[in-house]
């Protein structure tokens, strides 16, 4: 995906600093800096070849402007935030201030002594002692040596260094670096602090304590500090004001709470400029999620995640169970169907070894049968024979011994062919699908279905071939209907031609990208043209599809709840635009969301956005009140979402 990230202000930036009234003595006054570097169009590899482009008049440099007329007031006081994506030019920025670098267009003012802590460990000589480079460094900062002899005791003792004085810092590992360098730049108390991702740097209890220096500097002395940091959560804790500079661009500035609240959701992201605002209006609203109608499930991993589902459908003990890969998303998918028709829960397995939260759902389960999905290199025998101890005694390991998906599908259609007939279950269904790799999203929205229906998935191996075994099973008699996800390239028109002529009717389901695809899907298999399909959007399952392990087993709790998939990326504001959109539109249809997956996937916010526009399409619907009155004021993110059964939260029990 092309990079789409917007640059415009979040505001009028001019406005809002024109109506600022503060009378507090101004520290830093930033006004509209520019910064442009020049960055050369040809490589030159001798200083001859310089002097002749030089001389043709032919040395060529391309623009590059850092920053692009930033304004910004810092007062006495202040702590004072920079955020920003990397090569944003906050670094840049903080170099300017400390009059490391002189801006090309606008001017700095700085009004006190500067403390910069901008590189820790420059002039540091590696070859020297620690004691000598606290003496060297000290000079280079602009202390006397008398100053730092003084101070020396102060520097070792917060550096905790003392036992090493006099090792050479080669040996030194970067954090204890760090320890003296910050020590030596923060002994003297400045008017003026200058943090760029300092607090980032060696381990945690030096962050701690570091973090405490700044306070003390703050509170004690009033000193001014700014701050870069790409710790969202420190800027917000430690600072009263902040700047959000996007690609040298002001993208907005105001309280930290509320510039952080932004950052977090916009930040980095990318998607139009509409998409952007949409999301933004819906940050902004003030419209309150009940507690009941947004939940999350989430195991410490992809494999807790399945776990934590299967027990959710209360699968029968002494029944089957499929072992799929965790790492192989194709495999999965194709065993929803055979779940289905097993009424099997599918949980996932490293390579090697069988996580101990799945041994411990095999224990529980006790299966008579476990079914293997995969070869010894999808998953080792050893796993096997994990999961037979794990299982109750007489358990049969039934391995679909393959290797590579297209054909392990093929094989998985077989393997149920003749567990029906064995078992006496109900068998396959007459609608199948095909499909290519790159249609796991629309895999997952059917998941539901395929667990229901008893449906096979096929694949093909490349684009535009169908392998003669996968075309023998589709065209062999087993159905009359062909689901087709992909265009032409990816599955031919000749191929459905055939498929006819064999008595198999097909048709293509197309989207423009995954979300458009997500909701053409939900439209289907929730309209009651499906024979059999029971599922509504009353719940929303949420599942990440730019990581969508967490689920790969969901399919079957789907099925089980009548729920629907709603696919989102968090980090394309066009696929969060889109998922606020489609609740909305339903027209309070949807009256719960599940979001799968740790924060990792979705972050509290990324819930409490699409909670706000299910409760405002309830309240439009006339089937509930905003409760915006209550609702916490935007800085406080105090709303706890807590880890819920996903389909109903009334007939189910908490997590």
């Amino acid at each position: 995906m092309p990079e789409n990230i917007n640059t415009t202000p979040l505001g009028d930036i001019e406005r809002e600093l024109a109506a600022a009234v503060d009378d507090r003595p101004v520290m830093v006054d930033v006004d509209h800096v520019s910064m442009v570097f020049n960055m050369a169009s040809q490589q030159l590899n001798s200083l001859k070849e310089y002097a002749i482009a030089l001389a043709k008049r032919e040395l060529m440099f391309k623009e590059f402007r850092a920053l692009d007329g930033v304004s910004f007031t810092v007062r006495k006081g202040d702590v004072f935030g920079i955020l920003g994506t990397n090569g944003s030019g906050k670094s840049t920025m903080l170099k300017i201030i400390a009059g490391v670098l002189e801006p090309t267009e606008g001017t700095c003012s700085i009004n006190g002594s500067i403390a910069p802590l901008i590189e820790l460990g420059a002039g540091f000589d590696m070859e020297l002692t620690a004691r000598e480079n606290i003496f060297l460094n000290g000079a280079l900062l602009g202390y006397s040596k008398k100053f730092i002899q003084q101070h020396f005791d102060e520097i070792v003792d917060f550096a905790e260094v003392e036992k090493f004085l006099d090792m050479p810092m080669k040996n030194y590992s970067s954090g204890m670096v760090a320890r003296i360098a910050f020590a030596i730049a923060t002994v003297i108390v400045p008017e003026i602090l200058i943090v760029d991702e300092v607090l980032s740097v060696g381990d945690f209890m030096f962050q701690q304590k570091c973090e405490r220096r700044i306070t003390q500097l703050i509170k004690e002395h009033d000193v001014t500090v700014l701050i870069v940091s790409h710790n969202n959560d420190q800027i917000e804790r430690l600072c009263n004001k902040a700047i959000w500079i996007e690609k040298g661009h002001t993208r907005m500035m105001g309280s930290a709470a509320d510039v952080c609240r932004a950052y977090r959701v916009l930040g980095g992201h990318v998607g139009s400029a509409e998409s952007e605002a949409a999301v933004f209006s819906m940050l902004n609203s003030p419209t309150r999620v009940p507690d009941e109608l947004v939940s999350s499930v989430a195991g410490e991993s992809r494999y807790g995640t399945a776990v934590k589902i299967a027990e959710k459908c209360r699968f029968a003990q002494g029944g089957s169970l499929i072992l799929a890969s965790g790492d192989f998303s194709l495999p999965c998918m194709s065993a929803q169907g055979l779940s289905g028709m097993l009424d099997a829960p599918v949980l996932l397995s490293k390579h090697e070894s069988l996580p101990d939260v799945v041994a411990q759902e095999i224990a529980s389960l006790a299966p008579h049968r476990i079914v293997v999905l995969g070869g010894e290199d999808v998953l080792s025998s050893e796993v096997a024979e994990q999961a037979k101890d794990a299982a109750r005694d007489g358990c049969a390991i039934e391995r679909i011994d393959c290797n590579e998906s297209v054909e392990l599908a093929r094989l998985i259609f077989d393997f149920g062919k003749r567990a029906a007939e064995e078992d006496g279950v109900s068998g396959w269904s007459k609608l199948a699908i095909i499909a290519h790799h790159d249609c796991l999203g629309d895999l997952i929205t059917l998941s539901p279905l395929l667990f229901n229906q008893h449906i096979p998935v096929f694949y093909i191996r490349e684009l535009g071939v169908i392998d003669d075994a996968t075309a023998a099973s589709i065209q062999g008699g087993d159905f009359t209907d062909l689901l087709v996800l992909g265009v032409d390239k990816h599955i031919p028109d000749t191929f459905l031609a055939a498929c006819a002529a064999h008595g198999v009717k097909s048709e293509r389901l197309i989207g423009k990208n995954p979300y458009d695809a997500n909701e053409k899907i939900n439209d289907l298999i929730t309209s009651g043209q499906v024979e059999g399909a029971r599922l509504t959007i009353d719940n929303l399952i949420v599942s990440s599809v730019w990581n969508p392990a967490d689920a790969f087993a969901a399919g079957a709790w789907a099925a089980k709840t009548d729920s629907a998939f709603l696919l989102e990326d968090p980090q394309n504001l066009d696929s969060v635009a889109h998922a606020i959109s489609y609740i909305k539109k339903k027209g309070g249809s949807v009256k719960h969301l599940t979001f799968l997956g740790d924060s990792s996937q979705f972050g509290r916010l990324d819930k409490e956005m699409l909670g706000k526009a299910v409760q405002e399409a309830l309240v439009d619907a006339g089937l509930a009140d905003t409760g915006a009155e209550d609702a916490q004021p935007a800085e406080t993110e105090s709303t706890d979402f807590t880890s819920t059964d996903a389909a109903s939260a009334n007939t189910q029990e908490n997590e």
